[in-house]
Parts: structure tokens; C-alpha cells; sequence
């Protein structure tokens, strides 16, 4: 019903990468699925899962706020976007890890500390000024067999390892109800 709308679901991708979207989350929980059940049938401590859960103090809130803006604003912290940052048209590349391409302590230390409150306009400025990361994004639309390569190879990020911990996390999220 939306699928033509620009602003519909991810910002800026086409009809034929919203589907392909659609099917990477849909492989992403059906991967995950596996270790759920393995979770559910030997439940982790509840303490264990207290700490999983506790996004306000293990980063994931801070990851997750800044994944939604590079969501919302393609390239805002490339650092590289002239003018108001994030206006091109180009999706990031997803990983579930970290939304950034600095992993130092230093630059997760600036994450975790850093204000995501206040006016968007304001968040937006600060992010690509105290955020920048060099994540330019992939610049490249699918609609080519070249550019749908190069998708498939960053679906195929997905491993195992990435799959049991998203596991872990909505396992344990789940228990919270």
C-alpha cells in the first residue's frame, strides 16, 4: 500500500530494496529462531538476562538511537555530506555489532555518553559533528546485477554468531512480560 511512498519504511531505498529488506529481516529471524528454541527448551538466569536487557547501561540504546538516525538520514556521519547532513540517497550498510565503522574505546565511550535528546534538529547537527564514523553508506541502488551482487554480500555478513546473540536478546526481552 506504501510500498512507492519515499518516506515509507527505510528513507530513500527503492521499491525492489524495500523487498529485499523485507526478505533479509525475514532470513534474520528465521536464522534466529533456531537458537530461540534452543533458548526457550534451557532458559538462560534471569540475572544474566537482567543485564541483557538493561539497554540503558550495555550500549545497545545508544546503537540502536544512532542506527535509527542513519536510517532516517543516509550518511549523516560520513562526515564528508556537505550542508545538512544524511540528504543523499544512500542506504548504510548494516551489521549488527555496532552502526559504525570505529570500534575504538574512545569512539564507544563518546556513543554510550553521548545525548540523542532535544530537538532533531539540534541531534541531527551534533551526531555528524560528534559522531563522525567515515560511514559513507554503499552509494549504490539495486537495480543492476553488479549492484545486487554486491547486496548479497553484504546479506551474507550474517553469521551464526550474530544470530545467537539477537536470539539471546529477544529471548530475554521476551521473559520481561
Amino acid at each position: 500500500r506504501h510500498m512507492d511512498e519515499k518516506l515509507w519504511s527505510i528513507k530513500n531505498y527503492l521499491t525492489l530494496e524495500k523487498v529485499a529488506h523485507t526478505f533479509h529481516m525475514s532470513e534474520l529471524w528465521s536464522r534466529a529462531s533456531y537458537y530461540f528454541h534452543l533458548l526457550n527448551a534451557n532458559p538462560l538466569d534471569v540475572s544474566m538476562c537482567g543485564c541483557i536487557t538493561d539497554v540503558s547501561n550495555n550500549d545497545i540504546l545508544p546503537e540502536i538511537e544512532l542506527l535509527a538516525l542513519k536510517i532516517k538520514f543516509p550518511g549523516i556521519t560520513s562526515g564528508a555530506a556537505p550542508g545538512r547532513p544524511g540528504n543523499g540517497a544512500c542506504p548504510i550498510n548494516y551489521a549488527y555489532n555496532n552502526t559504525h565503522n570505529d570500534n575504538s574505546v574512545a569512539y564507544r565511550r563518546i556513543l554510550r555518553d553521548f545525548d540523542f535528546s532535544g530537538d532533531e534538529e539540534d541531534v541531527i547537527d551534533r551526531v555528524a559533528e560528534e559522531l563522525d564514523d567515515h560511514d559513507e553508506g554503499e552509494c549504490e541502488h539495486l537495480d543492476d546485477e553488479r549492484a545486487w551482487a554486491k547486496w548479497r554480500r553484504g546479506f551474507k555478513i550474517m553469521n551464526d554468531y550474530d544470530n545467537y546473540h539477537f536470539a539471546v536478546y529477544m529471548h530475554c526481552k521476551i521473559r520481561e512480560f
